[in-house]
C-alpha cells in the first residue's frame, strides 16, 4: 500500500474512539440487518412482556403507576386461602380432560385409520365439525340444556321420571359443576387431538400388529399391548398439547365454574386484574403459573424429543397397512361417532338455534312454537355495539393473521433456509408463547404498555394491543406451520436466484414466499379463526372502544341475560367458522395435491 492509498474501512470512519470489536460489530450488523430486525421484532412480541410482567409481580401500584419493590404479593397471594382450591380445580380440570379428551381422539383415530369401520369418510368430517365451535358457544348451549331448572334435557329427564313417580323440581344433572365444566370440555376438544393422533396412526408400521394377529392375538391385546406402545410419543406429545391448552382454558370455567363458586387459576388472575385492579397480585399468580406450564415444555422436550430416536416403530418406508377386522362391532363403532356428532354439534347448535328464534329463551313447547320470529336477528344487525365489535372483530382477525403468519414466515426462513447463528433460540423464543396462559398474555402486556417508561400507554384500549397479546398466543403454531412446511422446499430455485446475482430478500420475496403460499394462507385462516373464537385475550383488554363479537357474546349472555340475542349472535358466529374451515380444506388440498378432492 503507497502513502496516497487509503485502507478501505467499512462502519465508522478513523478518528471515531471504537474498538476493532466495534469495527467488526459493525460489519456483522451491516450484513445481517435482516436477522436482526426480525430477532428484534420477535424479542419484542414475546420476551418484553413477559419480562415485564415478572418485573411487576415484585412491585406494588398499578402499571399505569408503579410502586416500590415488594414481595407483599407473593405473600398475598400464596397466602390467599383461595389460592390452594384453585390450584388444586385446575389441576384436576386440566388433567382430567386431557385424558378423557385424548382417550376419545385415540380410539376415533384407530377406528378410522387402522380398522375396517364404513362410513369412514363420514366419519373424518364429523369429527372436524366440533372445531367450528368456540369454547363460549358450546358452554352456552349446555347451560340452555342441562341448567337446573329449565335446561331442556333436564325438563324431559323429569318429565321421564315422573312417569315413575319420581317427582324432582331440578336437575337431574347440574351443568354447573366440576362434572359439567369436564364432560364440556372434554367432548369439545378431542377435535384438535384427533388431528394430532391420526397422523401417527397413518405413518405407524404394521408389521408387529400384522404378526401378532397371524398369531392368534385379539385386536384389542394388540391394540393395547401393541399399537398404544408404538404411538407413545405421539401420544406425550398430544398430551402436553392438551394438557397446557387446558391450563389455559378461561371459558368453560368463566361460564360454569364461577356460579358454582369453583375457581381455576385462569378465573383467578381475571378476577384479580380485570375486576379487583390488583395487577401486583394478578402478576405474582401469573409468574407461578409461567413456571408451571414452562416446566412441561421442558419436560416434553427431554422425554420426547431428546428420545425420539429409541422409538423405532414408525417409519416412513412405503407400505399398504392391512386394516383390523371389526366384525360384529363395525355398525356400532360407526354409531359412536354419530353419538358424538349428535351431542357435541348437533345438539349445541339446535339448541341455539331454537334459543334465537324466540323473544326470551324457555324450553321447547307447542306454546313456544307460537313466538318464533326472526326479530333477534335483525336485532343483532341493528345493534350499535354488536356493529362496532364486528367490526372490530374483522380488523383484528385480519391483521393478526397478517402480522403472525409474515413474522412466522421471516423467523422460518432464518431458522431453516439462512440457518444463522442462534437460529435455534428464536425457533425456541417462537415456541414458549404456546405455553403462556392466555389471561397471563393479557396481565404481562397491561403491566408493560400502562407503565409510564414504555412510553407506549396509548396502545392500551385499542386493536393494536389485542394484536400483539394474540401475536405471542399463536406464534408457536405459525412457526409450526411455516417450519414443517419450508423444510419441504428444495433449493434449487433459490441458489439459481442467488447465481443470478438476485439479492436475498428478493430471491425471499420472489420465490420462497411464493412456493410457500398455500401454507402461508392455510395458517392465516386458521388465526384468523381462533382469533375471532378467542375470548381469554380480549376479555382481559377490552374496553368500549375495542370490544369484539366474543365479548359483546359475554356481555349479553352474562351481563344483560339476553340469551336469545347472544344466542343469535352465536349462530352468526358459528357460520361464519364453518365457512372458514370448509374454504381452509379447499384451499389445503388444491395447494398441495393436484387432484382437487
Amino acid at each position: 500500500m503507497t502513502a496516497t492509498q487509503q485502507p478501505v474501512v467499512s462502519g465508522p470512519q478513523p478518528g471515531q474512539t471504537l474498538t476493532g470489536f466495534a469495527f467488526r460489530a459493525w460489519d456483522w450488523a451491516r450484513a445481517n440487518y435482516l436477522a436482526i430486525f426480525i430477532a428484534l421484532a420477535l424479542l419484542w412480541v414475546v420476551a418484553i412482556p413477559i419480562v415485564s410482567v415478572i418485573n411487576f409481580s415484585f412491585r406494588d401500584g398499578t402499571p399505569a403507576l408503579p410502586g416500590g419493590l415488594t414481595l407483599q404479593n407473593y405473600r398475598d397471594a400464596y397466602g390467599n386461602p383461595q389460592t390452594l382450591p384453585a390450584l388444586k380445580n385446575t389441576v384436576i380440570y386440566a388433567v382430567v380432560v386431557s385424558i378423557v379428551s385424548l382417550a376419545m381422539a385415540t380410539l376415533f383415530a384407530w377406528l378410522l385409520e387402522r380398522t375396517d369401520m364404513p362410513f369412514r369418510n363420514l366419519a373424518w368430517v364429523l369429527m372436524l365439525l366440533p372445531i367450528a365451535m368456540p369454547g363460549m358457544l358450546s358452554s352456552m348451549a349446555w347451560i340452555l340444556m342441562l341448567s337446573n331448572r329449565v335446561g331442556v334435557l333436564n325438563v324431559g329427564m323429569r318429565n321421564v321420571l315422573d312417569l315413575v313417580g319420581i317427582h324432582l323440581t331440578s336437575g337431574p344433572f347440574n351443568i354447573y359443576s366440576m362434572y359439567g365444566m369436564i364432560t364440556v370440555e372434554s367432548l369439545r376438544g378431542s377435535s384438535t387431538l384427533f388431528l394430532m393422533m391420526v397422523a401417527a396412526f397413518r405413518v405407524m408400521d404394521p408389521a408387529l400388529e400384522e404378526a401378532a394377529s397371524a398369531a392368534g392375538v385379539k385386536n384389542s391385546r394388540i391394540f393395547r399391548k401393541i399399537t398404544l406402545p408404538m404411538v407413545f410419543p405421539a401420544l406425550l406429545a398430544a398430551g402436553t398439547y392438551a394438557l397446557i391448552g387446558n391450563l389455559d382454558d378461561l371459558d368453560t370455567p368463566l361460564l360454569l365454574g364461577v356460579p358454582a363458586g369453583i375457581y381455576l387459576l385462569p378465573t383467578l388472575i381475571w378476577f384479580t386484574s380485570s375486576q379487583n385492579a390488583e395487577w401486583g397480585l394478578a402478576s405474582a399468580y401469573t409468574v407461578f403459573f409461567l413456571v408451571v406450564t414452562i416446566a412441561m415444555v421442558v419436560v416434553y422436550y427431554r422425554v420426547v424429543i431428546r428420545k425420539a430416536g429409541s422409538f423405532a416403530a414408525i417409519t416412513g418406508k412405503a407400505y399398504r397397512p392391512r386394516r383390523m377386522s371389526l366384525g360384529r362391532w363395525r355398525y356400532p363403532a360407526l354409531g359412536v361417532f354419530f353419538f358424538y356428532f349428535i351431542v357435541t354439534i348437533a345438539l349445541p347448535i339446535l339448541i341455539l338455534l331454537w334459543a334465537s328464534l324466540l323473544p326470551a329463551y324457555e324450553p321447547p313447547s307447542a306454546e313456544a312454537w307460537h313466538l318464533i320470529s326472526l326479530d333477534k336477528y335483525k336485532e343483532v344487525l341493528d345493534a350499535p355495539q354488536i356493529v362496532n365489535s364486528v367490526w372490530n372483530t374483522a380488523k383484528l382477525a385480519v391483521i393478526t393473521a397478517f402480522v403472525t403468519m409474515i413474522l412466522a414466515f421471516l423467523v422460518s426462513w432464518l431458522v431453516v433456509r439462512q440457518r444463522v447463528r442462534g437460529g435455534i433460540a428464536l425457533d425456541a423464543i417462537s415456541f414458549v408463547p404456546h405455553s403462556i396462559p392466555s389471561v397471563a398474555i393479557g396481565v404481562a402486556l397491561i403491566a408493560f404498555y400502562l407503565n409510564p417508561w414504555t412510553r407506549w400507554s396509548h396502545i392500551y384500549g385499542t386493536i393494536a394491543i389485542m394484536v400483539l397479546a394474540l401475536m405471542t398466543r399463536f406464534m408457536a403454531f405459525a412457526t409450526r406451520t411455516t417450519n414443517s412446511s419450508m423444510t419441504q422446499l428444495g433449493s434449487e430455485l433459490e441458489e439459481a436466484g442467488y447465481v443470478s446475482g438476485v439479492g436475498k430478500l428478493r430471491v425471499m420475496l420472489r420465490i420462497t414466499f411464493r412456493l410457500l403460499t398455500p401454507a402461508f394462507v392455510a395458517g392465516w385462516i386458521w388465526i384468523f379463526a381462533h382469533t375471532i373464537k378467542n375470548l381469554s385475550i380480549p376479555l382481559m383488554l377490552a374496553t368500549p372502544n375495542n370490544g369484539t363479537i366474543a365479548t359483546s357474546l359475554y356481555f349479553y349472555w352474562q351481563r344483560k341475560a339476553d340469551f336469545s340475542l347472544a344466542s343469535a349472535l352465536g349462530v352468526m358466529l358459528i357460520a361464519v367458522l364453518a365457512l372458514l374451515a370448509i374454504v381452509s380444506r379447499r384451499i389445503i388440498a388444491t395447494g398441495f395435491t393436484q387432484n382437487d378432492e
